[in-house]
């Protein structure tokens, strides 16, 4: 059995007694929490941002609508090529007019690549990119080859 050393403090060095709220019990827990692992128990934005996507097909057109909010449009940057379809974006944290000791931090800060190989030939030139309320939606005509066409049925009688 392996011997360890325990500091013992005096009685005027404890944490005083707390009362507990609502939010008394998180705060204990952060402080327990970051007695122990100083540095390493702090919670950091991560470095990438995986926006979601939902990409479908009409009969005249490809949508991709992109959910990034708290992005401009100046921030995103599109590209085509053949039919890989790349859409990149920095999401820039707000500079700090101070120390900011975070409670909770959630909103991504970094940046993104998502790639897509499109499963229809579209028209490069009459691509039209909106963004609206964090959305960025991508409507891609796809070109007359690709386009689904009604064939018709000739009965003999």
């Amino acid at each position: 059995m392996a011997l360890v050393k325990r500091e013992i403090r005096p009685a005027s060095e404890l944490t005083p007694f707390r009362t507990w709220g609502p939010l008394g019990i998180f705060d204990e827990f952060n402080r327990l929490f970051e007695e122990t692992l100083g540095d390493f128990g702090r919670a950091t934005a991560p470095s990438t941002i995986v926006a979601p996507v939902d990409l479908y097909e009409t009969d005249e057109a490809l949508v991709l609508e992109m959910a990034v909010p708290g992005m401009s449009a100046e921030e995103i940057d599109i590209s085509l090529e053949g039919n890989k379809l790349t859409i990149r974006g920095e999401h820039k944290p707000v500079e700090d007019q101070g120390v900011r000791r975070y409670y909770l931090q959630e909103i991504p800060h970094g940046s993104f690549v998502r790639s897509f190989t499109l499963p229809v030939e579209i028209n490069a030139d009459e691509v039209k990119a909106e963004f609206k309320n964090g959305i960025l939606r991508l409507t891609m005509p796809k070109t007359e080859t690709a386009r689904a066409k009604r064939i018709p049925i000739s009965t003999e009688e």
